[in-house]
């Protein structure tokens, strides 16, 4: 399972001074974990920082000089050349020219070790406030104040802690636009980010959404009209309507994990899948939900839909689903080698696959629904 690969690595941190993916020769064969189209374009992403593209429907590629060694998990562009890429230690890279060349946005255990320092200053702020207003107090009030003393002391030195432990920053999981200016990174442990701006500025807003237990969120996606989707862990899944303005938590169909999402603007239809092979889709943008027969039990990491209503979705052992109408119905097909999948997409009679043993084309099969 490929989630699980992504969270084994979350623990490491970026290596002083600036590193750049390696320029490898048999990188196509690396794990890749996602792709998107940039115009004619493609683009993927995966381990060591690496991003390749093609010009000629994935036939060949080209590798780009990345400025991180960082696992990426996720790609999005919103035109032929804007696009964002986002992994471990919290990493969101930036693209304007089609994924040829690559620049940090944000820096998660940067971002990490200025929170930690924000921290410490706002909890000794507090002691020596308590402190002020302990020795200025009437004999009755100081006792309460005491009190409250000896739990900012605690609470300063726990910050004073976190300083001196290694940062550590939640691996990213997907990324999406709504359109130039706003977007949102979702991630483990319910990282929840927010750029109004195209993300000059990400701001982590996890109580947006009711994530209490923190669970994951794994993937985000919406129609580009102000209507977003987030799910992850235990059947989590919320929306908004409103473009990120409020949040709502859905009923879920499922109580286990959802991995990937899709919107289709063919059909007006969204669709989420994940463990088990479990795969629902709604009509009114999680309002109601049905599920579909998927044809296998096997996980379901990602998948794409084409502005003519084609869907491709995949996950694990080689497992490929499509649909040419919209959804209703998906035939299974499996790769011979059984490698897991985690992206893939259509480009003519082709599609295009991503995941473990690298990119890969596959001859678009004969489904009897297209």
């Amino acid at each position: 399972m490929l989630i699980a690969y992504w969270l084994a690595f979350a623990a490491g941190g970026v290596a002083a001074g600036p590193a750049y993916a390696p320029i490898m020769p048999r990188a196509t064969q690396s794990l890749l974990l996602d792709i998107a189209q940039a115009g004619p374009r493609l683009v993927v992403v995966g381990e060591r920082g690496h991003i390749l593209y093609s010009d000629d429907d994935g036939q060949s590629w080209r590798q780009a000089r990345v400025p991180t060694t960082q696992m990426l998990t996720s790609v999005c562009f919103i035109n032929p050349g804007h696009g964002w890429a986002a992994g471990h230690d919290g990493i969101i890279l930036v693209t304007d020219d089609g994924g040829e060349t690559w620049r940090v946005q944000r820096n998660g255990i940067a971002a990490q070790e200025q929170t930690n320092l924000e921290q410490r200053e706002a909890a000794l702020a507090e002691v020596q406030r308590l402190q002020r207003a302990a020795a200025a107090a009437s004999p009755d009030e100081r006792v309460a104040l005491e009190a409250a003393l000896e739990d900012a002391v605690l609470d300063l030195e726990d910050a004073e802690l976190a300083l001196e432990e290694p940062p550590f920053a939640s691996p990213l999981m997907d990324i999406w636009f709504q359109d130039q200016d706003r977007g949102w990174a979702v991630g483990a442990f319910g990282e929840l980010l927010t750029t109004t701006d195209g993300g000059r500025r990400w701001v982590s807003t996890p109580t947006a959404v009711a994530n209490p237990e923190e669970l994951h969120l794994n993937t985000v996606t919406g129609d580009g009209a102000g209507r977003v989707f987030i799910a992850g862990e235990e059947g989590l899944m919320f929306r908004s309507l409103d473009g990120g303005q409020h949040w709502e938590r859905l009923q879920s169909a499922y109580p286990g994990s959802w991995f990937g999402a899709l919107y289709s603007a063919a059909t007006d239809a969204l669709l989420v899948f994940g463990l088990q092979g479990q795969l629902h889709r709604s009509d009114d943008f999680g309002g109601r939900w049905r599920a579909l027969a998927s044809g296998t039990e096997m996980t379901l990491n990602g998948g794409s839909a084409s502005t003519d209503g084609q869907l491709v979705i995949v996950g694990a052992v080689g497992t490929v689903l499509h649909s040419g109408d919209g959804g209703d119905l998906f035939a299974m097909h499996t790769l011979p080698e059984r490698l897991s999948l985690s992206a893939g997409l259509q480009r003519g009679g082709q599609l295009v696959l991503a995941g473990q043993g690298g990119v890969r084309r596959m001859a678009l099969p004969g489904d009897g629904n297209d």
